[in-house]
């Protein structure tokens, strides 16, 4: 694991695109993690100290940019270019924040990019990293509220990609995210959005299920935003009256004129800093 100092006007670039530049000659291995964090100044002025990373890039590889073509071409408003490229295979949320809260054995202060993260520090952040946890051991730890920005980061990171397709024998299928569906379980404690039903009070099991308000398989996206929390009765009653979501004002409406409002809705209504 590694410490990137990023800039808030270079960093979008980096989480779209998955790339980073540095001077020094990057000794990474593939799949490593490079933690994106704010230079200090500026999470200051944005109200961001304790949130200093909210992202991380996946390693794959570098590309030398000598002549700084590459540094011009993704970050020309920086006035600077760089020898080397981080090229990444996917960029990541994290539960938002900074080192400089952790527990950590050393200082991971200075401008220095990039910065090895000890072994010993790296168990201690890892819990942090999008995947790391899953469902409510996620939730558990770090709180809804937390998890909440989490998600909305996550729908920032994947807002331009496609659904995915696993080929299946004689059928396809669209890929779901099931840590992403399974956090947003647990942050409802798996209480249906449209009624509140909660299985767990009558059953002592926990139990919902999810629904993408704008189908992968029309075009919607597998993020946050396009999925709700909901209990079965509702989940087939809405697929069977293709009832339409108002996302103005968080409600379905059924072809025969009855309306619904979501009695939950918080991760609708958080917001990123990123969008």
């Amino acid at each position: 694991m590694q410490r990137l100092n990023v800039k808030q006007s270079q960093i979008r670039e980096c989480i779209e695109k998955s790339l980073f530049a540095v001077n020094k000659v990057p000794r990474f291995h593939k799949g490593e993690i490079l933690l994106l964090q704010l230079v200090k100044d500026e999470a200051r002025e944005f109200g961001k100290l304790q949130e200093r990373i909210e992202f991380a890039l996946v390693y794959d590889r570098c590309e030398i940019d000598h002549t700084g073509v590459i540094s011009r071409q993704h970050w020309p408003q920086a006035g600077k270019t760089w020898e080397y490229i981080l090229v990444c295979s996917d960029t990541i949320p994290t539960i938002p924040f900074s080192l400089e809260d952790l527990p950590l054995s050393k200082n991971y202060a200075g401008q220095t990019n990039p910065l090895a993260i000890s072994q010993e520090d790296e168990a201690v952040i890892s819990s942090y990293v999008w995947g790391r946890l899953n469902g409510y051991a996620l939730r558990d730890t770090f709180g809804p509220s937390l998890v909440k920005e989490a998600l909305a980061n996550y729908d920032v990171v994947n807002k331009p990609a496609q659904p995915r397709k696993i080929l299946i024998p004689e059928h396809e299928e669209f890929y779901r995210d099931t840590l992403l569906a399974e956090s947003l379980k647990s942050i409802y404690d798996h209480r249906c959005q449209v009624c509140g039903m909660n299985f767990k009070i009558k059953y002592e099991k926990p139990f919902s299920e999810t629904h993408h308000i704008h189908s992968l398989s029309q075009g919607g996206l597998d993020i946050s935003k396009n999925i709700i929390v909901i209990c079965p009765n509702h989940h087939r009653i809405i697929h069977k009256t293709s009832a339409e979501f108002d996302r103005a004002k968080f409600l379905y409406k059924y072809p025969n004129g009855y309306e619904e409002r979501l009695i939950l809705a918080d991760h609708f209504e958080q917001k990123s800093f990123w969008t």
